[in-house]
């Protein structure tokens, strides 16, 4: 089944002409006629062909007597109003249409013929985009020069004429195939270079040379885009080597600017004095695991694509070619994420087994707040779900940490009044005054341990309890220290 999308027009002629054009066009490609014409009118463009339509008298045609000579009658006609214009909701509902479309279509856009005949240029080039866009391949138009040179008519117009002067619109693709210059894939990444060359001034301030960035990064994508086209692998690494540059750059400024006193002279080492920065000052919802691999796939990558010989096997080729495309995630990583926790101004000290104190835990005479959590009990009480077979082990367990609590609280109360406590819900606790730690939770739950963060403040103590609760084995105590 083929399907045709076209523009309205306030020409009736011209309107007719280009629908039959269109369906002589889908016989000779798909051996069939159209089965469904979507129509794209202003609301001007509408308005003018139904009130023609319901004027019409016997003895003049209109356009959709004209349409339904070729087998076209008007149930295989949808018309869709829309005002077209510049404005990002016009241009959202125009997409949304399209989408629905080629949802319809059960994705066959090769049996689609999109028509550029009809509509303002707005409209023809909005249309022209979104078919280069989501790769219609079958663009078609009426070409008025080729009308002229074969009647004089201007009027409705038989099929055989038409049939030869509908012909295919430029294919926006082949702008990818001139020489090795592959401009549209270079737009397409020219917005996401602006973008990181911002971010990356933004980091480095005032010590760096941003166009020379920025014109790197598009010097790199040219470079892999003519090895594209010339299918030559050294080209490759030629672009994994330049875009590499960039990226290495970008560390060094981050060097520079956390960590000032480091010798680092090579790209590993750079990274992994930004990564024991990270393990400091990052939150505890950070992936550390990820930011390692990812860290050492891409150095590999760099690595390896850089550092061979003369020359390449298609793998050699392949991670090349990877090395280039990893480039943007890998700055965009470090300039949204990365940079985001370094300038974060908070750290988190080592955490300490609560087994292992004792010693007053922090300094005696410091007065804190201190934030305490159990550790696993909903683990405990899944586990219970699934092994008990009487209420009993459940209320065992739920009576001693109701006691483990109770003896913490009346502990904390004691020593620094009842005003100590800020907050109190099942085996959370929020308090504050001076405090030494043992193992009073451990001895009440039978086993069952717990967590413990502490700062001045509480945003403080929930940087440390979230630490602490992260910390493998848990059972530990941890402060944190919001940076001046």
């Amino acid at each position: 089944m083929s399907i045709l999308i076209t523009l309205g027009n306030i020409n009736q002629f011209t309107f007719a002409n280009s629908i039959v054009a269109a369906n002589e066009k889908a016989k000779e490609l798909f051996s069939s006629t159209l089965y469904r014409v979507e129509i794209f009118h202003s609301k001007e463009s509408f308005d003018i062909l139904q009130k023609i339509k319901f004027q019409k008298k016997d003895e003049n045609e209109v356009w959709i007597d004209h349409i339904e000579k070729t087998d076209i009658n008007e149930d295989n006609l949808i018309h869709r109003t829309i005002e077209i214009t510049s404005t990002k909701k016009s241009v959202e509902q125009f997409v949304n249409n399209i989408e629905n479309i080629l949802s319809d279509s059960k994705g066959k856009i090769q049996n689609i013929i999109l028509d550029l005949t009809n509509g303002t240029t707005l409209s023809k080039n909005l249309l022209s985009i979104a078919a280069y866009v989501l790769e219609i391949p079958h663009q078609y138009m009426i070409d008025v020069g080729c009308l002229f040179k074969q009647t004089e008519n201007r009027g409705f117009l038989d099929s055989k004429i038409l049939k030869k002067c509908y012909v295919a619109a430029p294919d926006s693709a082949h702008f990818d195939n001139i020489a090795y210059l592959s401009l549209s894939e270079i737009l397409r990444f020219r917005k996401i270079i602006e973008s990181d060359s911002k971010r990356y001034e933004d980091i480095a301030e005032e010590t760096v040379d941003t166009a020379f960035f920025k014109g790197n990064l598009i010097e790199s994508i040219r470079l892999k885009l003519e090895g594209d086209q010339r299918k030559d692998n050294t080209v490759y690494r030629i672009a994994a080597s330049s875009i590499s540059s960039s990226a290495e750059d970008l560390i060094s400024h981050l060097v520079d600017r956390f960590a000032s006193d480091s010798n680092a002279r090579m790209l590993g080492q750079k990274l992994g004095v930004i990564r024991a920065q990270i393990e400091k000052k990052a939150p505890s919802t950070f992936d550390i695991e990820f930011f390692r691999k990812f860290n050492d796939f891409v150095l590999y990558l760099r690595n390896s694509s850089t550092h061979k010989g003369k020359f390449l096997t298609d793998l050699e080729k392949f991670k090349a070619d990877l090395a280039v495309k990893m480039a943007f995630p890998f700055i965009e990583f470090y300039t949204d994420i990365v940079f985001k926790i370094l300038s974060e101004n908070y750290s988190v000290l080592k955490p300490t087994r609560i087994t292992e104190l004792n010693e007053p835990f922090p300094e005696s005479g410091k007065k804190m707040y201190y934030g305490l959590d159990g550790d696993d009990t909903g683990n405990v009480l899944e586990e219970l779900f699934f092994s008990s077979k009487s209420e009993t082990h459940f209320k065992k367990i739920s009576e001693s940490i109701k006691n483990a609590i109770a003896q913490i609280r009346n502990k904390v109360k004691k020593k620094a009044g009842n005003d100590s406590i800020v907050f109190e819900a099942g085996d959370d606790l929020l308090f504050t005054g001076e405090f030494t730690f043992k193992e009073n939770y451990n001895i009440s739950t039978s086993g069952l341990t717990c967590s413990i963060g502490y700062g001045n403040s509480f945003q403080e103590v929930y940087l440390a309890l979230k630490q602490a609760k992260t910390t493998p084995g848990k059972n530990t105590i941890v402060g944190a220290k919001l940076s001046t």
